[in-house]
């Protein structure tokens, strides 16, 4: 007993069909495992800059004292803080806040301040010498360097007219609280490998990668008692939301790179409540 020529031909044949279909089905499952993960990964970078960005145009101008505390100081940084602290253009924005975290001062001259100690351990493990730090208390903010800091005092150069927070008769000497000033500046440029990032830079330093593959980004602004978004508003300091549109670039499926385009609107805190 045996097998023929043609009885081996025909098995070798159907073997080749069956093989071929499971490598399509091998090769149409490799494709769509890989263009799934490029959407997940596009989606999660997406996900991670529309994050880090709404945080910051979300505070922007804003600080842990009320809305109604004055910024007292004419400084460029403290100007910029008042009335413009989101500016930029089509393709950049730089934000101007205070810190999400704020701490309580319990006592204060013109020149220094005491951070409650139940609540700080260590002040140089927060604030360093040149910081730029945001004092504010009900009635007044003010915008200031760190010149010293120990682990219960921070130090900075003489308040406009002596003013001591503490001796504030129209202020409570519980709102006094110091925080740290954040400048960031979000902007899209070329990576290591290649390929381009979204990058931010914050207090003027280094930029650092925030995001991975995107390849196209885009701000517009929309003024308070407007109706439509603008690449360049009319004037900044009625610049009430940002629409953010972005572009990411995925791995090649097909010999074709995965790109999905994604778009979010964010307020300003400070400007809309």
């Amino acid at each position: 007993a045996g097998l023929s020529l043609i009885e081996l031909m025909i098995a070798m044949v159907l073997g080749i069909v069956v093989m071929g279909a499971a490598f399509a089905v091998f090769m149409s499952n490799r494709n769509t495992f890989g263009a799934n993960e490029g959407i997940n990964r596009i989606q999660e970078s997406a996900r991670v800059a529309f994050e880090l960005m709404s945080r910051d145009i979300r505070a922007a101008g804003g600080s842990a004292c009320s809305n109604m505390s004055v910024v007292e100081d004419t400084g460029a940084d403290s100007v910029a803080f008042r009335d413009t602290p989101v500016i930029g253009g089509a393709d950049s924005l730089t934000v101007l806040s205070g810190d999400d975290a704020a701490y309580r001062v319990v006592a204060t001259t013109a020149s220094s301040v005491t951070l409650d100690p139940d609540e700080v351990d260590d002040a140089t493990e927060i604030f360093d010498v040149n910081d730029r730090v945001l004092l504010c208390n009900a009635r007044k903010t003010f915008l200031v360097n760190a010149t010293a800091v120990s682990p219960t005092t921070v130090s900075f150069a003489a308040l406009p007219g002596g003013y001591n927070p503490m001796d504030d008769e129209f202020a409570p000497p519980a709102a006094i609280v110091l925080a740290g000033f954040r400048d960031v500046t979000w902007s899209i440029g070329a990576n290591s490998r290649g390929g381009s990032s979204l990058w931010v830079s914050r207090a003027g330093g280094a930029a650092e990668e925030g995001a991975e593959g995107v390849t196209a980004l885009g701000f517009e602004y929309l003024e308070g008692g407007g109706n439509s978004y603008t690449a360049a508003p009319g004037s900044w300091s009625n610049v009430v939301a940002v629409r953010i549109s972005m572009t990411l670039e995925g791995p090649d499926i097909d010999g074709q790179p995965l790109t999905r385009t994604m778009t979010n609107v964010v307020s300003m805190r400070s400007r809309t409540l």
